[in-house]
């Protein structure tokens, strides 16, 4: 095996495929120093492709590159080259990451390896077909109990020893915080008018197949989108903001008359539980009358990813969450199932508080789980290099 640059580049082409909030693709990747036997690559963030009111903590960014540099770890064990290390320098705007790949024949001591799934962690080992498959699917997801619970006991079983957490969320409570923080999104002026700007309605304009949220991806029906497409101008954006904003506002605001809405099946504040009920709310779906357990079997599964909550979290924990986070989404995938995100649940203050009370930890990304019904359209992806 010997490195090229060709190579490398060829390897970022793969790893442009990783996910992103609101797929804004906000890395951008460069070759330091490429020998036959060792290359260096820098990952720095672009200042346009940023969500400063959405992520005002650079959370979603940092997942976003631990994302990609696992995307690119996966790629380039399936050429034969190894992710040697991984350093991350700075936070938000000024984050740096480098990776080392090397040759086989150029690592002196293959334990310092870093631990992709390739390399013989614990987790499944992936090439690149698993990142050519895996899709985010925001339509209509059957649950499927069986695969949800093998492959979540796989992922499980290779974080046991992390401190990340993977919590399964009732769905009534999910329902609940999920409408609370869709309030917010939209009636929060400046958290709204930034994902208009990413969303694509138009198949005409030229975003529409280099980045962003489409009308496709969406799954917006053709003549909602056309007309959408119609509204979709920069003099026209703030007067919608402005309206939307200035309707939802009050809503969002009144938290207090809301919270009735984040009750349990027992009436009881979700947020009020100790972690040791989570078992007995996960098993409540036995005891429940036909009809409601009838409507448990048609939704997805859903779940958050949490850590500690501590405030020295580090750009670098948070960029191996994204790793971990892709490997968990790949496993799902293997099993047949995939993920539709909700990072709006941990952008809501609101409701990020009661989610940490309840997981007893910071949540840090949250997703349904469960088989498509319907082909999943491919989003959009800027030129890798």
């Amino acid at each position: 095996m010997t490195l090229t640059a060709a190579l490398v580049e060829s390897l970022f082409t793969v790893a442009a495929s990783a996910p992103s909030a609101h797929n804004t693709q906000p890395w951008v990747p460069e070759i330091t120093s490429c020998t036959p036997a060792v290359a260096e690559v820098r990952v720095g963030a672009d200042p346009a492709r940023l969500l400063p009111h959405g992520d005002p903590r650079s959370e979603d960014l940092h997942l976003s590159m631990g994302c990609w540099v696992e995307s690119l770890a996966i790629a380039a064990a399936d050429a034969g080259v190894h992710t040697e290390s991984v350093a991350v320098r700075g936070r938000g705007p000024t984050v740096d990451i480098r990776v080392r790949l090397a040759t086989a024949e150029s690592v002196a001591d293959p334990t310092a390896w870093d631990s992709a799934p390739a390399d013989g962690s614990a987790w499944p080992g992936f090439g690149n077909a698993d990142l050519g498959h895996r899709q985010v699917d925001r339509g209509p997801l059957d649950r499927a109990e069986a695969r949800f619970a093998e492959a979540t006991a796989i992922c499980r079983g290779a974080m046991a020893d992390t401190a990340v957490d993977l919590v399964e969320i009732p769905d009534r409570a999910w329902r609940a915080w999920l409408r609370r923080a869709a309030l917010h999104s939209f009636g929060d002026r400046p958290v709204f008018a930034e994902t208009l700007r990413w969303l694509r309605f138009d198949p005409a304009d030229p975003r529409y197949h280099r980045d962003g949220l489409t009308a496709e991806c969406l799954r917006i029906p053709a003549a909602g989108a056309r007309a959408a497409a119609l509204l979709d101008h920069a003099w026209l954006h703030s007067w919608i903001v402005g309206l939307t904003s200035v309707g939802l506002r009050p809503f969002a605001l009144a938290d207090s008359a809301m919270r009735s809405f984040a009750k349990s099946d027992q009436d009881a504040p979700l947020s009020a539980l100790p972690r040791s009920l989570r078992a007995g709310l996960r098993a409540t779906s036995a005891a429940k009358p036909a009809s409601a357990a009838r409507r448990e079997r048609r939704h997805p599964h859903h779940l958050v990813l949490s850590v500690p909550d501590r405030p020295t979290l580090s750009a670098a924990d948070e960029v191996e969450v994204g790793r971990i986070l892709l490997r968990i989404w790949l496993t799902l995938d293997r099993h047949g199932l995939r993920v539709d995100v909700h990072s709006e649940l941990k952008d809501s203050p609101t409701v990020r508080r009661e989610l940490a009370t309840f997981l007893h930890g910071r949540p840090i990304a949250a997703f349904s789980v469960g088989a498509s019904t319907t082909p999943v359209p491919r989003a959009p992806r800027l030129p890798s290099v």
